[in-house]
């Protein structure tokens, strides 16, 4: 082997050497797992970090993003590891930023260079059409040689246009870099303005020194969310309502995720080191409340207001403090596997969590007494098998794949209620067919007002509709008072202090419902007819 021969091979150990310690410190820290929270994510990575002396200990040492929760951190050691923890140590670091800092503003002095360059040149045009414009304002009355002045004249016109064309280029260049001007300054602000710092982490161990040793942390980091979205596609013809269920996923750790075994949790996890205190429980007879003479005199008019109001409890009434806000101890959340995915840092990326087609009942709901509109709604019953809660968030509702509105979603029970907007070929209309008084009365001390009313619905559809129409039913609230009944054709069902009327309209077809009410009360009564 020659000399030539052994110093190439020397000369490529190195680089391999090199390309390897390059590679490493590269891959040092990989995000394997991540659970994303609706406010934060739970970050898993793995590390191959060297240990180094510390005195009399070893340590090895790795860095986390700013925005990551110190307090969250764990740190394992892998199975079959020779060292053990003993303790750990989180510090903030400020970065190096010397270099860029430097880049940066060489970047920006060659950038205003070249726009004072610019700038000169379009005040140099404008001199020279300035020139030539004060020429051609002060020449002689009497021309001489014509030809020599249109020869003068044109190449006048060529150059003025020549200038005025270089004044637009410039102009926009101009424009363009301001715009870098603009983007320069704020990376340069970004890093002069505020140091750009992370956590070191230092990991102490016992046992017996290793080169390098692997680690696996985990901990909570902001800046990294997700948000529920949903598309509603009602499909009354099928009888039907697709829902998709998405995940809009934010990431903004400055780490880029590659092959991540990604989870999503419905409800935020509570992290806390240390449980709280008991409080103490003390039952002790009640302090009697003394108030002062002035207190006594202008509590008068607060004692009216006391018989007024029955729903302060004679506690309250007797000055005990009020109620504790009811407590909900515990949450339950779900989570979502959604396999192994890559999400570059600053992305927000949208993945499919479901796709469900939902057998509904459609209907149309109306109230004739608050608007003319009939509304478009689907009653879900769904199954068992098939129920899952779905977190709140902006949904996408359409009717047969056309857009109606956004507005926000939810799934918490197996029978739900979803509208849809109101339709304008399904027309309603209230006519009011008596209200009136009957003061004169033919029973002896009593007065009686009566009420009409008839509703109608025409369907301007060429199918037929199923209709739910609503109103109150009177809440008679003084046994002196008698009500009476009218109902003609469709008899409704009550409830909870609600009519509800079902039933059909065939296409192309006005139907119509007529129904009211009577009330008969003393001759001495001043009743309110509760806006009716």
């Amino acid at each position: 082997m020659t000399p030539k021969t052994i110093s190439f091979l020397k000369f490529s150990l190195l680089i391999f050497i090199a390309l390897s310690v390059l590679l490493a410190s590269n891959t040092h820290a990989k995000p394997v797992a991540a659970i994303i929270y609706p406010n934060d994510a739970k970050i898993t990575e793995h590390h191959i970090a060297d240990v180094q002396a510390d005195g009399d200990r070893h340590k090895a040492s790795f860095f986390l993003p700013i925005h990551a929760n110190k307090e969250t951190l764990t740190v394992n050691t892998a199975p079959g590891s020779h060292m053990r923890i003993t303790s750990v140590n989180i510090e903030k670091q400020a970065l190096p930023v010397a270099d860029q800092v430097e880049a940066l503003k060489n970047q920006l002095k060659n950038l205003n260079r070249k726009k004072s360059e610019f700038e000169t040149r379009i005040k140099a045009d404008i001199a020279y059409i300035d020139f030539w414009q004060t020429q051609a304002k002060n020449q002689p009355e009497k021309i001489e040689d014509i030809e020599s002045v249109e020869k003068l004249g044109n190449a006048i016109k060529k150059g003025i246009t020549q200038a005025y064309d270089e004044i637009f280029q410039y102009t926009q260049s101009l424009e363009e870099l301001a715009e870098k001007i603009k983007k320069v300054r704020k990376q340069l602000n970004d890093l002069t303005g505020a140091t750009k710092k992370r956590w070191q982490v230092d990991v102490y161990l016992s046992g017996k020194p290793q080169p390098k040793i692997d680690l696996t942390c985990s901990y909570h980091i902001r800046n990294c969310y997700w948000r529920p979205t949903y598309t509603l596609n009602a499909l009354p013809a099928k009888s039907e309502t697709e829902l998709n269920w998405y995940a809009q996923i934010t990431q903004n750790t400055g780490i880029d995720w590659e092959d991540v075994e990604l989870k999503i949790a419905t409800a935020q996890a509570v992290t806390r080191p240390e449980p709280p205190f008991l409080r103490d429980w003390i039952i002790q007879p009640r302090k009697e409340i003394v108030y002062s003479t002035a207190r006594h005199t202008s509590s008068m008019a607060e004692e009216s207001l006391m018989f007024a109001a029955p729903q302060l409890s004679a506690d309250m009434a007797a000055g005990a403090p009020p109620p504790e806000p009811e407590q909900k101890a515990g949450f339950t959340f779900d989570t979502y596997d959604l396999g192994k995915r890559t999400i570059k840092a600053g992305e927000s990326r949208r993945f499919t969590i479901r796709e469900m087609v939902l057998n509904s009942d459609f209907k149309y709901l109306i109230r004739p007494h608050e608007t003319p509109q009939a509304f478009l709604f689907a009653q879900l019953d769904i199954k068992d098998d098939d129920f899952i809660r779905l977190p709140n968030g902006d949904a996408t509702y359409l009717v047969d794949s056309a857009f109606i509105a956004i507005r926000s979603f939810s799934m918490h029970d197996k029978e739900q209620k979803l509208f849809f907007g109101s339709d304008p070929q399904v027309d309603v209309k209230l006519t009011i067919l008596e209200k009136k008084s009957n003061e004169t009365g033919f029973l002896i001390g009593k007065k009686q007002y009566q009420w009409g009313w008839k509703v109608s619905i025409n369907n301007l559809k060429a199918h037929k509709i199923a209709v739910l129409m609503e109103d109150a039913y009177p809440q008679i609230r003084d046994k002196r008072i008698k009500l009476k009944e009218t109902f003609n054709g469709v008899a409704p069902q009550k409830e909870d202090n609600l009519l509800k009327w079902t039933f059909p309209v065939l296409p192309q077809t006005e139907t119509a419902v007529e129904y009211g009410f009577s009330v008969t009360y003393p001759d001495e009564m001043d009743l309110s007819f509760g806006g009716r």
